[in-house]
């Protein structure tokens, strides 16, 4: 019997004026997408496909850091006079060019992309956003072709994220080593989602698969007729239980933490 272990606790306050923010590259003007803006080391809120997130007006004159994958970091006091912010790209150092021939004649599979004993979602009320997958690479393949999870939409059109980690000494995950987001677009229903990651190196120390959930307007899922303010981030990704620490990590209060509940259902496929 499927065991569900996450309890949502849905008290909403009263709806608060918002205040909208633009993000923009401060070098091409374009829009910067699917940033993060952190408040007291806590997920706020996600930059649309527009580059645009609100502010509440009670939250105006509050810091904020805003980072997003191809630019610096940004700390910045939000003030109601703004509309547009602008974020600084991040200079990529470019290391020697490794010239291999990929044959992918022996592909092995990690991990399962399966429904799992359970799921997870984010609640709007505790915005941990993040959760990382550690696949180490016993079999010194040299690169991952292909991505695969299993997570549940109430609607058409939620989006998650896909960001890859490397591993720190300590065996949290330390830098994105993505140069750009992987947005993924779900159906209706459940599914299991592939990702074609061919450019991808497996580094030798192995890496961090990381589903990052998008506080977006389009990913809330309300509880009607209970509460019909509340909400929870969708989609739900497939988990099996665990009452012991065995490849998960999730990022809370400004930084990563062993997950002791639960292993995310993730499969990747290496390659030489």
């Amino acid at each position: 019997m499927k065991k569900v272990f996450f309890v949502f606790l849905f008290i909403c306050s009263l709806s608060q004026a918002q205040s909208p923010i633009y993000l923009k590259d401060r070098s091409s003007n374009i829009p910067v997408s699917y940033a993060n803006i952190w408040k007291e080391d806590k997920m706020y809120a996600t930059s649309d496909s527009l580059g645009v997130f609100k502010v509440d007006e009670k939250h105006l004159n509050s810091d904020f850091k805003i980072s997003a994958i191809g630019y610096k970091t940004t700390y910045f006091r939000i003030k109601n006079t703004d509309k547009t912010i602008y974020l600084e790209p991040e200079v990529i150092q470019l290391y020697e060019v490794r010239v291999v021939k990929r044959t992918n004649k022996d592909i092995v599979k990690l991990g399962k992309a399966k429904r799992g004993t359970s799921s997870y979602a984010v609640q709007f009320d505790d915005k941990t956003g993040m959760c990382a997958k550690y696949f180490p690479n016993q079999s010194n393949k040299g690169f991952i072709n292909k991505v695969k999870f299993c997570a549940t939409s109430s609607a058409k059109n939620r989006t998650v994220n896909l960001i890859f980690y490397s591993v720190r000494d300590n065996g949290e995950p330390d830098k994105i080593l993505n140069t750009e987001n992987n947005i993924i677009r779900l159906k209706k229903g459940t599914h299991v989602l592939e990702v074609d990651v061919s450019d991808l190196d497996f580094p030798k120390e192995g890496l961090f698969v990381v589903v990052q959930h998008l506080l977006l307007e389009q990913n809330k899922n309300y509880a009607k007729p209970y509460y019909s303010n509340a909400f929870f981030y969708e989609p739900s990704i497939a988990v099996d239980y665990s009452d012991r620490y065995r490849d998960t990590w999730y990022f809370k209060e400004g930084k990563w933490q062993k997950n002791n509940r639960f292993s995310i259902n993730v499969e990747i496929s290496i390659s030489d």
